[in-house]
């Protein structure tokens, strides 16, 4: 999700983190001063009737926070856009943080606290850093990949790419047979050497990208080939290679693009799971604690 489309992402980031760094001294002062007011205890003591306060407004806002997976469920029914429900999720998510770092009275206490807080500390730190890729890397793509595509879809399309490729190095090494030559644009070793480094090189790295591991992964190894080959061949042929390391560009942007994607989407696998298991202990914590109050 990103926040507000007219800022710079250097600026994006800085008011994640700095909303992030505000909001827990905001509301950290302000509990402090009331605590000087005589309005409840300070330091605060996560037994005493302000700590459970804190605890059950954070239990509240954790559980909305959790609310999300099931709206997400349930995409087909009207139950709010879904960038408000993002916007709540992040706010809310931030304002936590302060309120239940008071509940704990700014310590862990024992080992189930200890591993609840824990956890709820990773939660949040690594939804910060969802937050801020969703801010850098989208912009990253379309500034860098100008070939994007859908991620799911690179694959195919490698396989695409590999039939035009066979198609561009036969029409070189074979006669067609609407052409008026007897003679390939190709032949003799050179056409055997074009056609092992398809084989063994090109097709290999279009259809299966960097897990071919193809020398042509990297742009100065690609470039060095493609290279000697446009020396090699006769002028007639050159068009074509250099359609040939068109499409092999192409390919390693697409490589750049599903990483940049991984990265982009990779840290909910940590976020979502760390979730619920932080909201389990700490269900369990306030059985608990309520068992012994």
């Amino acid at each position: 999700m990103l926040l507000g489309k007219t800022k710079t992402v250097p600026r994006r980031v800085f008011t994640i983190i700095g909303a992030t760094v505000g909001i827990t001294v905001a509301v950290t002062a302000v509990a402090w001063v009331g605590g000087l007011l005589g309005l409840w205890d300070w330091p605060p003591q996560p037994s005493s009737g302000f700590g459970v306060l804190c605890g059950v407004a954070g239990g509240i806002i954790i559980a909305f926070e959790m609310a999300l997976v099931f709206r997400k469920m349930l995409r087909g029914h009207r139950l709010g856009r879904t960038r408000t429900w993002m916007r709540l999720h992040i706010w809310l998510g931030l304002l936590c943080l302060p309120v239940i770092l008071i509940h704990g009275g700014f310590g862990f206490g024992g080992p189930l606290p200890a591993a609840t807080m824990a956890l709820f500390l990773a939660v949040i730190a690594s939804g910060v850093w969802g937050l801020v890729m969703q801010q850098w890397l989208p912009q990253k793509m379309l500034a860098d990949i100008p070939g994007e595509s859908i991620a799911s879809q690179i694959d195919r399309l490698g396989e695409y790419q590999a039939d035009e490729a066979r198609q561009l190095i036969t029409a070189l090494t074979t006669v067609p047979p609407e052409s008026e030559s007897d003679e390939p644009v190709i032949s003799g070793p050179l056409a055997g050497e074009l056609e092992a480094f398809r084989d063994e090189v090109l097709l290999p790295y279009l259809e299966q990208g960097r897990q071919s591991r193809s020398p042509l992964t990297a742009r100065a190894e690609a470039e060095r080939r493609f290279a000697r080959l446009r020396e090699a061949v006769p002028p007639d042929a050159r068009g074509a290679l250099d359609k040939l390391q068109g499409l092999a560009d192409l390919r390693r942007r697409w490589d750049d693009q599903r990483t940049l994607h991984a990265w982009l989407h990779g840290w909910l696998l940590v976020h979502i799971p760390l979730s619920w298991a932080m909201f389990s202990l700490m269900v369990l914590h306030a059985v608990r604690a309520l068992k012994y109050w």
